[in-house]
């Protein structure tokens, strides 16, 4: 899998950077999100990354409905256009595929299909897993899901993938 350039300051660094840096660190680990950011910081500091991310999770869990909407559709989807996709998100949803189009097209029909039945995006945690092999996960929760039960997949899935990044990028920084 690729490597990027990305890496955290430590945490007592973090605890102290002005909120445009400290920003750019929770960018890293989430996706962009002005309304999370702000929340985090305002908790600072932290003893840890894994004590940052249990008050992200916290304050996810206690925003407002549309609170949640915000910070899950700042979230990029599945099979998005690369350009409009993160670097990490970039690496973590993995190399092209033989019959990437179809896949790519298939994706764009789920995505809508689940947005359509939710108002808000689908968020897995792909974990090294291909494009291709998250479709029954996708096509499982349209037909089975409900609205609550589903945002609150969809946002424990985003601290599940904040949690694998900051390992790695924390084991890439003490390389």
């Amino acid at each position: 899998m690729p490597t990027t350039q990305a890496s955290l300051p430590t945490i007592g660094e973090t605890n102290h950077l002005p909120l445009a840096e400290f920003t750019q660190v929770i960018s890293l680990l989430f996706e962009p999100t002005a309304l999370l950011t702000q929340r985090i910081c305002d908790s600072r500091p932290f003893e840890s990354y894994d004590k940052l991310l249990d008050c992200a999770d916290e304050v996810i869990k206690e925003l407002s409905p549309l609170e949640q909407l915000e910070v899950i559709n700042a979230h990029p989807r599945i099979g998005e256009n690369t350009a409009n996709l993160s670097a990490l998100s970039r690496i973590e949803q993995g190399t092209k595929s033989d019959n990437e189009d179809a896949v790519l097209a298939k994706w764009a029909e789920l995505n809508k299909k689940y947005e359509d039945t939710y108002g808000f995006r689908f968020v897995v945690f792909v974990n090294g897993r291909s494009k291709d092999s998250l479709f029954p996960i996708i096509e499982e929760r349209i037909a089975h899901g409900n609205k609550c039960q589903e945002l609150r997949t969809g946002l424990s899935e985003m601290v599940d993938i904040a949690r694998d990044r900051a390992k790695k990028l924390l084991a890439t920084a003490s390389v």
